[in-house]
């Protein structure tokens, strides 16, 4: 338990600071920095998937999967490129905005959409939530 929290306080603390760290790598703009990380990762899933020698099941993907990874490797691209643009442009509290609104959307979509259920503690959550979205909106 307490290692678990030590690492999601670890976690927000970057992903907090993250936004200092793009404009360090000026003159690179948002294309540029983007186009690093999809090859960096790139490398680091290919020394990853030969250490653990599943190069075979790589192979092995059915065409479908291999649509479906195309396809969110293009959702994630769009969604890191918006918000390196969007830091480098000095727009940090609207991305910041943007991706804690997200999961407030997923539910409210899961909810209407999807007729999911939530307990009393989730929908205090869920108004917690839209409260904040209110008041950084303002």
């Amino acid at each position: 338990m307490r290692k678990g929290v030590l690492l999601a306080v670890a976690a927000y603390l970057l992903w907090g600071l993250f936004p200092m760290y793009w404009p360090l790598l000026e003159p690179a703009g948002a294309v540029e920095i983007l186009a690093h990380r999809m090859v960096w990762s790139a490398v680091v899933m290919a020394i990853g998937i030969t250490a653990l020698r599943h190069w075979r099941t790589v192979r092995d993907l059915s065409a479908r999967t291999w649509l479906l990874i195309g396809l969110a490797a293009i959702l994630v691209a769009l969604n890191w490129g918006v918000y390196i643009y969007a830091v480098n442009n000095e727009h940090v509290i609207e991305a910041s905005l943007g991706y804690f609104m997200l999961p407030v959307f997923s539910v409210a979509l899961g909810v209407t959409a999807l007729r999911e259920r939530l307990s009393a503690l989730q929908w205090v959550a869920l108004g917690v939530a839209v409260v904040g979205v209110a008041f950084t909106s303002l």
